[in-house]
């Protein structure tokens, strides 16, 4: 079976969920380039999930709010976090992008369907998953879809791993995870014990774990993945 990520691993937006971020700083009053914001970003998920992991299990809500004081410091921000993580959220909301499939993620989940793998999307997400999926044509790929505003945990937590293995009746050691987040995706489901894929990026060079492969591009997985 394989697990993938959502946002940034197979669907992105215009503008980006990171420029989304820089936009919504600058607009309450915090200039940030979208280039700052995506190095501080995955800077912030290896630092934040690694000490979250070691607390697990934890709530959402402890995640969420540790995530945003942990960027905004890496950011080097100043005044009032929480005031500022609510300013940013509702901007957020409001924020209506136009949703397309990162490169290859179509041809990808073509072929992987045509080897016959079982295929599962697990996403730390605000509730509607599924129908960005559906915006998108890729629903119909998925014999099950997690977000973790629906289950009410998130990754990196063991728990949402558990259940996709539990919905896709897998074992995790035959079952690989795909995501561009470090510490949610890789670190999350190598504490799982599932295999793992780290769609890389140059912010952040983490080191090796077994049990994880490293990529470029989502189709170097048809490399990489028996036929």
């Amino acid at each position: 079976m394989i697990t993938f990520d959502f946002g940034d691993t197979l669907v992105t937006s215009t503008p980006s969920y990171l420029e989304r971020i820089a936009l919504g700083l600058t607009e309450i009053g915090f200039p940030c380039r979208a280039q700052d914001v995506e190095a501080a970003f995955h800077r912030s998920d290896l630092k934040h999930s690694s000490q979250m992991l070691a607390q697990a299990p934890f709530d959402n809500a402890t995640f969420q709010t540790g995530f945003a004081e942990t960027l905004f410091e890496e950011l080097k921000l100043s005044g009032d976090e929480a005031e500022l993580y609510e300013k940013l959220v509702r901007w957020l909301l409001d924020f209506r992008p136009k949703r397309v499939l990162m490169p290859g993620a179509g041809e990808l989940l073509d072929a992987l369907k045509r080897r016959g793998y079982r295929l599962g999307v697990i996403s730390n997400n605000d509730g509607n998953t599924r129908p960005k999926c559906a915006a998108v044509d890729i629903e119909k790929y998925f014999e099950f879809i997690l977000d973790s505003t629906l289950e009410g945990v998130m990754k990196p937590d063991g728990r949402i791993f558990a259940k996709a293995l539990e919905l896709g009746g897998a074992r995790a050691e035959e079952t690989l995870h795909v995501g561009d987040l470090w510490g949610c995706d890789i670190l999350g489901a190598h504490a799982a014990g599932l295999w793992a894929a780290w769609l890389s990026n140059p912010y952040v060079s983490p080191d090796p774990v077994d049990r994880v492969f490293t990529i470029e591009k989502l189709l170097d997985l048809l490399e990489i993945l028996p036929s």
